[in-house]
């Protein structure tokens, strides 16, 4: 019995660290951001999110009008999100924007959190969704 209990611990081990590292080598490759995998619920949590704890609304509007201190998010010239592309939106929602207000993970969202409000941004942009 106590051989068996070993085996399966050493299986369990295993399998967590194959796990690990996997999940240590997708840390290390950036997510790439795919618009045909954008689900209505995405999109509903991103909204949440930008008007609620990704403060983004403080800046980009309601609406995402914009603000005298920070652009719409409506379609327009993009300055930050290189021509409004999804993984530009991403980016600039990850790393923020030098010099500006824009910061990294604004209001302490996550990677998923991020990739959600990006979704949302993206899809009111290309007119998909209403604001």
């Amino acid at each position: 019995m106590r051989a068996l209990q070993l085996g399966v611990a050493m299986v369990m081990f295993t399998g967590a660290s194959a796990l690990a590292l996997h999940y240590q080598a997708a840390a290390q490759t950036p997510a790439q951001p795919d618009t045909t995998a954008i689900t209505p619920a995405m999109v509903d949590l991103g909204r949440a999110i930008f008007h609620g704890q990704g403060t983004c609304f403080a800046c980009h509007g309601e609406k995402l009008e914009g603000s005298q201190i920070a652009p719409t998010l409506m379609p327009h010239a993009w300055r930050d999100a290189k021509k409004g592309e999804f993984a530009a939106i991403y980016y600039v929602a990850t790393h923020g924007v030098p010099s500006t207000l824009m910061v990294p993970y604004p209001g302490g969202i996550t990677s998923a959190q991020a990739m959600a409000v990006a979704s949302y941004v993206w899809s009111v942009s290309r007119g998909k969704v209403k604001p």
